[in-house]
């Protein structure tokens, strides 16, 4: 598989590469090459200022449910189904975001520019090829799994649905993800523009995978400015 996207041909070639491999690839982009593996609950520490453990975890979830329970009711004791929904609204998590499209996991990594006290680095994305189909009826305790597993909620957000939405559950929270199923492309720092627009053409840019007022207005401030 192509190793690094430098122009819109390689992204046609990674694209076309992805397709033939097979449906079982999940994908996440990451705007630096630097990034790691890490869920979000990973890399923040309590207010105490120590490493989240599965107390401490459970607690954020606890108190998620209780503050939003108007909007989370209809999932009842649903620790799968509360977490990706926490998770999808900033609090952290042991889940790990991915999608089913490789232009999906793309976007995410070229949407955004560098700050100008950043040093300019390729962004990546990465595959994740389980030789095991996901069990969309497998339900199990994410606080108490002894390995990596995958999760597909139903459907209960738009951007869900457009992102082709897919979470991985981490039973090591804490640690950087590393396993023989995963690979990664890197992107040319230098392509990342031209990447992004040509992602637009293909259907792919904030106003679609955002469908919602915020989406379309980034989209369109996008496209009639002059930001990145």
């Amino acid at each position: 598989m192509i190793k690094r996207i430098d122009s819109t041909k390689d992204l046609f070639t990674f694209l076309d590469e992805s397709i033939s491999a097979g449906e079982n690839h999940l994908f996440r982009g990451v705007r630096k090459q630097s990034y790691k593996l890490f869920t979000s609950v990973g890399r923040h520490k309590t207010n105490k200022g120590i490493a989240f453990d599965v107390k401490a975890e459970k607690l954020l979830l606890k108190l998620f449910k209780q503050k939003a329970y108007e909007y989370v009711k209809q999932h009842g004791d649903d620790a799968l189904a509360l977490l990706s929904i926490a998770q999808h609204h900033g609090l952290p998590t042991r889940l790990l975001d991915w999608s089913k499209n490789p232009l999906v996991a793309i976007y995410f990594a070229v949407k955004d520019e560098f700050g100008a006290h950043e040093i300019n680095e390729d962004s990546k994305v990465f595959l994740y090829s389980p030789k095991e189909k996901v069990d969309l009826e497998e339900s199990y305790d994410p606080f108490s799994i002894k390995e990596v597993k995958r999760y597909i909620p139903k459907y209960w957000s738009p951007r869900m649905i457009a992102q082709l939405g897919v979470f991985t559950v981490h039973n090591e929270p804490n640690n950087e993800w590393c396993s023989s199923e995963l690979k990664s492309v890197l992107i040319s720092y230098r392509a990342r523009k031209e990447i992004k627009l040509a992602l637009n053409k293909l259907g792919i840019n904030q106003g679609a995978l955002f469908p919602d007022l915020d989406g379309i207005s980034e989209h369109i401030k996008w496209l009639r400015t002059n930001v990145f």
